[in-house]
């Protein structure tokens, strides 16, 4: 399902489904809120060190994309990253619920709505935290 919108990545226009749509516009105001670059920060023996991660999305009527975290900031593309650090699948309509503040990565897991294919789930709560702190800043 295509809502038109595209995204311009190193392999040219994509297509985004109803997720990537909703995921892109939550990563725009992420990267432009202090708060919510600092949870990809960890204090590690008093010096700061930057969160690396990918996250790989193949979801239910949606074409595969990924979010890359580094640098303290997200990007959104479209297709696969060779190695991920999360692969996630499942229903797209529960990503557009964790935009939409309607639920949180936790409760689509727990439901199965959203399954953990690699990686551990605490990294993929600690990118809720990011949309959270993004859905309630105003």
């Amino acid at each position: 399902m295509s809502h038109g919108l595209t995204s311009q990545n190193t392999r040219g226009v994509v297509n985004m489904g109803v997720a990537s749509e909703n995921l892109s516009k939550i990563i725009e105001k992420m990267n432009n809120i202090s708060k919510a670059q600092q949870v990809f920060v960890t204090n590690i023996a008093g010096k700061d060190v930057d969160w690396v991660m990918n996250f790989q999305f193949n979801l239910d009527n949606e074409d595969p994309f990924y979010i890359e975290i580094k640098e303290r900031k997200a990007n959104l593309n479209g297709g696969t990253v060779s190695d991920p650090g999360i692969v996630l699948s499942g229903d797209n309509n529960a990503i557009l619920k964790i935009c939409e503040g309607k639920g949180d990565f936790t409760h689509a897991i727990s439901r199965e709505q959203i399954t953990v294919e690699k990686g551990k789930v605490m990294d993929v709560i600690r990118f809720t935290r990011a949309i959270t702190i993004v859905l309630k800043t105003k």
